[in-house]
């Protein structure tokens, strides 16, 4: 209830707002609307001393500066300006430990020095370079810019953040990547997650990030990447996404990333499975979704012996061999669906428990007399012949089914490949 009536009070105060005088709302936290001068500072007086958070909305002064900020009570440390579009330049005082603007006009922002600021949160501003005086807030452990104008980044810029595990860069316009520090920095033993999904990028050069020592997880998805160069070595690693670009091949052979268990190539255009993809042994999860492969063969995983979850939908296969004595020993569950299969053979399958879905294909031939016990599961919608069952004991008492409406299902499941539906969040 209580978060309904701050809806509807944030709503009201949308509407010919520039013509009034500030208000505020207080629940667990409280609300300032329509602060138009530093004279509005008044208003911080009737803050409630139950909450740390303010959220002001509708600020329409281009430049809120310490004088305003420094008036704010001592038990406030969190700050939320929201759908500011009037705002250009904020000064961040000291005593704040994370700020969050979301929807402005922001081109600049200085940060007190010695600042205490955590987590710093930008969503939808004019920045085209990441702020300078971002070097006073050493504490910082948290960045994120998205939805903005930064064309390029150097790593460089983070080298003395002591303190930074998550860098969030994701949905601005960055081309290029680089590091021009020539100093071991800092922040090469803190970061733990790095985030570049939909910008601008055309090639990635992996060594870039072979110092970053702690890495766990690196998102480049939705960018526009035709290679890659480069080896990437790295001991930490354990996520890592690609899906969403324009790469035709990946050779993976030199890479060296023993902790690796997610791999996701989802939406590119390969043709083939990546080259030396069979030596990566750690992985748990391998997503080849949305690419243009024809044949596979389970051989060419074989040797991830820790491979649990495998998915090939929405490609282009007419011939897929899973029956091989060659075969990865833990796989649960291998996803085909929306392809070009006309039959199916699982007739051998050496996993202990498998679970094969392959509906939305062209399959009109399977012998479910001959498929091997170790096929827990099998789903057929949207075939022309659909012999699912869902656990062994379904599969004593279940038919074949033939249906006519298999081509209309299975011609709406392959529009669907063609739309924006990648993974998303797999890192989040």
């Amino acid at each position: 209830m209580i978060r309904w009536i701050v809806w509807l009070w944030i709503v009201s105060n949308a509407v010919s707002s520039s013509n009034r005088k500030p208000s505020i709302f207080c629940t667990s936290e409280c609300f300032v609307a329509n602060f138009k001068s530093k004279e509005d500072s008044f208003v911080f007086q009737n803050i409630s001393n139950l909450s740390n958070i303010l959220t002001l909305q509708n600020v329409f002064i281009k430049h809120m500066d310490y004088s305003i900020l420094e008036k704010l009570p001592s038990f406030i440390d969190i700050l939320v300006i929201f759908n500011s579009k009037k705002l250009q330049w904020l000064d961040i005082p000291s005593a704040l430990s994370m700020v969050k603007i979301q929807i402005s006009s922001l081109r600049r922002i200085d940060i007190a020095a010695n600042s205490s600021i955590s987590f710093l949160t930008i969503l939808g501003s004019n920045l085209t370079s990441v702020p300078i005086t971002l070097q006073n807030a050493k504490k910082l452990k948290g960045i994120t810019i998205t939805h903005s104008k930064l064309s390029e980044i150097d790593l460089a810029t983070f080298c003395d953040y002591s303190s930074l595990s998550e860098l969030n860069l994701e949905r601005n316009m960055i081309r290029y990547v680089v590091n021009t520090s020539t100093k071991k920095c800092r922040v090469y033993n803190t970061l733990t997650k790095l985030v570049l999904d939909r910008n601008m990028l055309t090639t990635v050069n992996m060594e870039l990030f072979n110092v970053f020592s702690t890495l766990r997880g690196l998102v480049v998805q939705s960018n526009n990447i035709t290679s890659l160069s480069g080896q990437l070595y790295h001991d930490t690693l354990e996520t890592l996404s690609f899906d969403g670009n324009k790469l035709k091949h990946l050779d993976l052979c030199g890479w060296y990333v023993p902790s690796l268990n997610t791999l996701s190539i989802a939406a590119n255009e390969l043709s083939t499975v990546p080259e030396c993809i069979h030596s990566w042994t750690r992985v748990t999860s391998l997503f080849l979704s949305q690419n243009k492969l024809t044949k596979f063969s389970i051989e060419s995983v074989a040797c991830m012996n820790n491979l649990t979850w495998l998915e090939l939908q929405c490609n282009q296969l007419t011939e897929i061999t899973l029956n091989s004595a060659r075969f990865p020993a833990k796989l649960e569950l291998i996803d085909i669906r929306t392809n070009n299969l006309t039959s199916l053979d699982i007739s051998f399958i050496p996993a202990q428990a498998l679970d094969v879905n392959v509906e939305y294909n062209l399959i009109s031939r399977f012998d479910v007399n001959n498929t091997s016990q170790n096929v827990t599961s099998l789903r057929m919608l949207g075939n022309p012949v659909d012999c699912s069952w869902s656990s062994l004991l379904d599969r004593s008492y279940s038919g074949c089914n033939r249906s006519d409406a298999s081509i209309r299902l299975r011609d709406h499941h392959v529009k669907l490949c063609n739309t924006d539906h990648l993974r998303k969040n797999l890192f989040y």
